[in-house]
């Protein structure tokens, strides 16, 4: 580990002191939308610190396999959770795992494909499985018990894998399925998990062989733009007026060298490796794409109002499924003026258009459906320990905004 990793590390407990000391002297903190829990204040804290690490350093966070958090941690501190899921830790392939894996299932059951976030740098952390299977226990039973989710083992660019190693890794299985006549795979992934299955649409524009596209998609705070520019980094801009609120810096991806790391020489600004940073920007780089373009595929979006990638994640929706709120709201102070419409927009139906679910949690930060509403695990354990079946309609939908809308976006449309 690098000296500047070391000290980062270090620091956390004065850090974390000094969250703890803010808290009770003031009442709160600048957090907005955790400035009254101490708990959520801490956990920013900490991953606001882990995210300072050098990229090549990521590694060390979570120094453990995913075939062993899978397998090994998530049983022992979510046994509830994992128990009696079928197939659950298995192998599909050296790259993909099964977290369900439903006996006796059809082509055409839903088979969600999830990619964890983490910069490509950093190993998933077991609050994002339990998120994940939180979600997939409070679906209605038939949609349920259709229902696979394979995650995808990708390699680290602090382990030496630079983008696009991980977009290979994800055609080859994705590639398989296919081959397997599977015709009804969903993407989901969140931050870096994003950015991977949003490239990999685009790359399946260069694959020669006929393309089958997955149905659906799901976009947790996906990071759409490698790097912010000067321009991004004004007052008025996302990058600059949430550098306070979110977990994100813009200092962490505004460095050369990690972009380096993280790429090697492919071209940062190319579509792939960067969605929302290609210029010119155009709704033809997406529109010869059936997800983006055709009424019979649907795209889940969240995203928080106080997230450093807000604007980027906005400009890149307004070229690639036609949401037409960027630079037309000012977000910022949006729980002022709570109009449905500047925070939610469901489309259905509209020729030539992907369905859509879109959302914009007040004051949300980055990935928070992951990172802070997993303690609905504890409550769902809870209540499947009992032999209770847990309802998202029990779920206060302010306190868990993004799994209770992704689990009614799930039922309505797997």
């Amino acid at each position: 580990m690098s000296l500047h990793s070391l000290l980062v590390m270090l620091r956390l407990p004065l850090d974390l002191v000094v969250v703890v000391l803010r808290y009770y002297i003031f009442g709160g903190l600048r957090f907005r939308k955790f400035n009254k829990s101490l708990l959520n204040c801490l956990k920013l804290r900490v991953y606001r610190t882990s995210l300072q690490v050098d990229m090549m350093d990521g590694k060390y966070l979570f120094p453990y396999s995913n075939r062993f958090l899978i397998r090994k941690i998530i049983p022992f501190i979510a046994r509830e959770l994992v128990k009696d899921l079928p197939g659950y830790g298995e192998l599909y392939d050296p790259n993909l795992m099964w977290l369900v894996k439903q006996e006796d299932r059809k082509s055409s059951d839903p088979i969600i494909i999830f990619s964890h976030g983490g910069g490509y740098f950093i190993q998933t952390a077991p609050l994002q499985i339990k998120s994940v299977l939180s979600v997939y226990r409070l679906l209605d039973y038939e949609k349920r018990r259709r229902t696979s989710i394979l995650f995808l083992d990708y390699n680290l660019i602090s382990e030496g894998y630079p983008f696009p190693h991980q977009l290979h890794q994800l055609h080859k299985t994705y590639s398989k399925l296919v081959s397997e006549k599977n015709d009804n795979i969903i993407l989901m992934g969140d931050s870096a998990g994003g950015h991977l299955s949003i490239s990999y649409t685009q790359f399946l524009r260069t694959v020669s062989a006929p393309v089958v596209y997955p149905l659906k998609m799901v976009l947790i705070s996906p990071w759409v733009k490698l790097s912010p520019l000067p321009e991004d980094l004004v007052q008025g801009k996302s990058w600059n007026d949430n550098e306070h609120y979110d977990m994100i810096h813009h200092s962490r991806f505004a460095s050369m060298l990690d972009l380096r790391h993280l790429i090697g020489t492919s071209d940062p600004f190319s579509i792939i490796c960067s969605p929302g940073g290609k210029t010119p920007r155009t709704q033809d780089d997406w529109n010869c794409i059936p997800l983006y373009s055709d009424d019979k595929h649907d795209i889940f979006l969240i995203l928080g109002e106080d997230e450093s990638f807000r604007d980027d994640v906005l400009q890149w929706a307004k070229y690639a499924i036609d949401l037409p709120w960027f630079e037309k709201i000012k977000y910022g102070n949006l729980h002022e003026f709570l109009d449905e419409k500047h925070y939610q927009l469901i489309r259905r139906g509209e020729q030539g258009k992907v369905n859509l679910s879109v959302f914009i949690e007040p004051h949300g930060v980055h990935d928070s459906m992951l990172y802070f509403e997993d303690v609905i695990a504890s409550d769902v354990s809870r209540k499947l320990k009992s032999g209770k079946l847990p309802n998202v309609r029990d779920y206060d939908r302010a306190k868990y905004f993004g799994i209770v809308r992704l689990v009614e976006f799930l039922n309505s449309s797997l």
